[in-house]
C-alpha cells in the first residue's frame, strides 16, 4: 500500500471543481440554482425525517445530515446535479448495523450510526490515494438491480408496524411478517388509517402533480389536520419535539473498541455510499452533457460522511429521487445544495416546533414510497431474458437480503459476483483466427474458416489474463485446436491483444506448452504482447523456452516471420504499444 503524505494528499485534492464553477458563475444561474435548491429542500426535510427513523434514530438526525451533507459536496463533487443525503437503503443498513451495539439506548445509536458515517469517510478519504475508486464497478447492475428490490421488500417490512402503530420488529423479511401477523390484535387502527390515507393521497398527487413536492404538501396537511384533531387521544404516536437550533459540531463519542466492532457495517455502507453516488452522479453527466471525475466522487463522497459524522448524522450517499427532484428544478451546479442546507438551518432554527404534530405513521409512508421507487421488476426481466447467469446473481441479492438482512444480503450479492468472475474467467474463450481478404485484417469469423483451414500456420487469440486457475484450461483449448486442424501445422501464433496479465504459474504454463510445441517441431510466436508482460516474462527467465521474445507488433507481422517471407525481419516489429 503506497505511502499517504501530505503531497500526495494536496495532489489529490487538486484545485477544487468550487473554484471552477465559481469562477464563470453567473447571476442569472443562481435564481435556477435557488429554485432547485428550494424544491430539493421541500422534497428532502420531510424525507430526511423519515429516513433517519428508518435509521432507528431521533427524526432530527435527517435534517443534520442535509445541514451539511451537500456543504461538503459542494466544494469536491464534480456533479452538478446530484445530492446528497440520506437514503432508504443506507438507512436500513444503518439500522442493521446499529441495532444490537445500541442496545435500546437513543443517544449511543446516534454516536454509533455518527460513527460508521466517520469510518466510511475516512475509507472513501484513504480509498481515493489506494485505488479504491475501482470498487465503484464491483457490483454489477443485475446485482444492484435484485439487491434494491430486495432492500425494498426488507425496508416495507420495517415499516409496517409502525403503520399500525406496533412495536419493531426484528430478524429477516419473513420474521418481520410473522411478527406482523402476531401483533394485529393489538393494532392501533387509527394509526393505520393514517398512514393508509397518506398513502393513497401520495399516489394521488404523484399521478396529478408528477415532479412537484408531493412530500411536502402531504406533510403539511397531516401536520395541519393533527394540530386541529389531536391524533394522539386515539392511540397514533406523533413525532413529538425536534431540537431548535444548529448542532454543535463534535467528534461521536466512541471508543477505539466501538470503531472497530463498526468496520463490518462500514464497509458494506462505504460499497453502498459510493456506488450508489456514482451511479447518480453519472446518469445526471450523462443527462445534461459533461463529464464526472470518478475519483472526485469518492473524495466528496468522504468528505460528505466526515461532515455528518461531526453533527450527530448518518452515512448519506447521492440518491436518485432527491438528485432527480434537483434535476427537474433547474439546477445548474452545486449551488443548489448549498441553498438547500441554507433552507434546512432555517428549518432547524426556526420551523423545527411544526413538526411536533406530524402523525409517525405519516414517516412510515413516506419511507413505503420510497422504497416503491427501489423495485426494479423490470430489469429483473430483462435480465432472465438476456443473461441467466446475471438474473442468478440479482436473484442471490434479493433473497440474500430477505432471508439474512440488508448488510449479509449486499455481502452475499459481492461473493456471488467474485464467483462469477472466478467461473468466467476460469473458462476462456480461444478463438481460432483467419485473413479477411478484403482488410488483410485477422479476424474471428465464421465465413472465413475454410480459409484459415488451408494455412499451415494455426492463429488463436485468448481473451483474459492467463492466471493461476485458468492456465491448464487455456493449454488444454490450444492443444484441442491444434489436434482439430485436420492439417500439418508449422507455427502457432498467439495474439496477446486481449491478455491484460499473466502471473506466475502461467508464465510456467506458457513456457510448458511452447516446449510441447517444440517437441512437436512446432515454433510458437506471441503478437502484440503488451511491453509491460513482455519484461514481467523476461524477468521470470521464459527466454529460455520462448527465444528472445520478440514480440511481432500485430499478427500479420507474426504470420509473416512464422511463414519465413522474405524481406520481413523479427527486428523490425519489437515496438509493441501498451494497451
Amino acid at each position: 500500500m503506497p505511502a499517504i503524505g501530505l503531497k500526495a494528499i494536496m495532489r489529490g485534492i487538486g484545485d477544487l471543481p468550487v473554484l471552477d464553477w465559481l469562477a464563470g458563475y453567473a447571476p442569472r444561474r443562481f435564481r435556477l440554482d435557488a429554485i432547485a435548491g428550494l424544491s430539493l429542500a421541500a422534497f428532502a426535510i420531510p424525507e430526511s425525517l423519515a429516513y433517519a427513523s428508518l435509521a432507528g434514530l431521533p427524526p432530527v438526525s435527517g435534517l443534520y445530515c442535509y445541514l451539511v451533507a451537500g456543504l461538503a459536496y459542494a466544494l469536491i463533487g464534480s456533479s452538478r446535479q446530484a445530492a446528497i443525503g440520506p437514503t432508504s437503503a443506507m438507512s436500513i443498513a444503518v439500522a442493521a448495523g446499529i441495532g444490537a451495539l445500541a442496545a435500546g439506548d437513543p443517544g449511543r445509536a446516534v454516536a454509533l450510526a455518527s460513527g460508521i458515517a466517520l469510518v466510511v469517510g475516512i475509507i472513501c478519504i484513504v480509498g481515493r490515494f489506494v485505488g479504491l475508486a475501482n470498487l465503484a464497478y464491483f457490483l454489477s447492475d443485475a446485482v444492484v438491480a435484485g439487491f434494491k428490490t430486495g432492500a425494498a421488500l426488507y425496508i416495507a417490512s420495517t415499516q409496517l408496524p409502525k403503520l399500525l402503530g406496533l412495536e419493531g420488529g426484528h430478524g429477516n423479511f419473513f420474521e418481520r411478517l410473522v411478527e406482523v401477523a402476531h401483533g394485529l390484535p393489538d393494532a392501533s387502527w387509527p394509526s393505520f388509517a393514517v398512514g393508509a390515507a397518506a398513502i393513497v393521497l401520495f399516489l394521488a398527487l404523484e399521478r396529478a402533480l408528477p415532479g412537484r413536492p408531493t412530500t411536502l404538501i402531504v406533510v403539511g396537511a397531516a401536520i395541519a389536520l393533527a394540530s386541529v384533531f389531536d391524533p394522539g387521544r386515539y392511540g397514533v404516536k406523533l413525532v413529538g419535539e425536534l431540537p431548535q437550533g444548529l448542532p454543535m459540531p463534535a467528534l461521536p463519542d466512541l471508543s477505539a473498541d466501538d470503531l472497530v466492532a463498526l468496520l463490518p457495517t462500514a464497509f458494506a455502507c462505504f460499497l453502498l455510499a459510493y456506488s450508489e453516488a456514482i451511479s447518480v452522479a453519472r446518469t445526471f453527466a450523462q443527462k445534461n452533457g459533461y463529464d464526472i471525475d470518478p475519483e472526485r466522487e469518492l473524495l466528496a463522497v468522504g468528505a460528505s460522511n466526515l461532515a455528518t459524522s461531526m453533527v450527530r448524522g448518518f452515512p448519506v450517499t447521492g440518491g436518485m429521487s432527491q438528485s432527480a427532484v434537483n434535476d427537474m428544478g433547474g439546477a445548474t451546479s452545486p449551488m443548489s445544495l448549498i441553498v438547500t442546507s441554507g433552507a434546512v438551518a432555517l428549518t432547524l432554527l426556526f420551523l423545527a416546533g411544526l413538526f411536533r404534530h406530524l402523525p409517525e405513521p405519516i414517516l412510515g409512508a413516506i419511507v413505503l414510497m420510497a422504497a416503491k421507487h427501489l423495485v426494479k421488476v423490470e430489469d429483473l426481466r430483462e435480465l432472465r431474458r438476456a443473461s441467466r447467469m446475471e438474473f442468478h446473481l440479482a436473484l442471490i441479492a434479493l433473497v440474500g437480503v430477505l432471508l439474512f438482512g440488508l448488510l449479509q444480503g449486499l455481502l452475499l450479492a459481492a461473493v456471488g459476483c467474485i464467483i462469477a468472475l472466478v467461473a468466467r474467467a476460469s473458462h476462456p474463450v480461444v478463438a481460432v483466427l483467419a485473413r479477411d481478404p478484403a482488410s488483410g485484417r485477422y479476424i474471428n469469423h465464421a465465413r472465413l474458416a475454410e480459409v484459415a483451414g488451408r494455412s499451415s500456420v494455426l492463429v488463436l487469440r485468448t481473451a483474459g489474463g492467463w492466471l493461476y486457475f485458468n492456465v491448464d484450461q487455456i493449454n488444454r483449448r490450444l492443444l484441442e485446436l491444434l489436434a482439430a486442424a485436420g492439417r500439418p501445422i508449422d507455427a502457432v501464433v498467439l495474439d496477446f491483444s486481449m491478455v491484460p496479465t499473466m502471473d506466475l504459474t502461467a508464465t510456467a504454463g506458457l513456457r510448458s506448452l511452447a516446449r510441447s510445441l517444440a517437441r512437436r517441431g512446432i515454433a510458437l510466436h506471441l503478437a502484440e504482447l503488451r511491453d509491460d508482460l513482455r519484461e514481467d516474462l523476461q524477468a521470470r527467465g521464459a527466454e529460455a523456452d520462448l527465444g528472445t521474445l520478440v514480440s511481432h507488433r500485430t499478427v500479420e507481422q507474426a504470420v509473416a516471420a512464422a511463414q519465413g517471407q522474405a524481406g520481413y525481419s523479427g527486428s523490425q516489429s519489437s515496438e509493441n504499444p501498451t494497451a
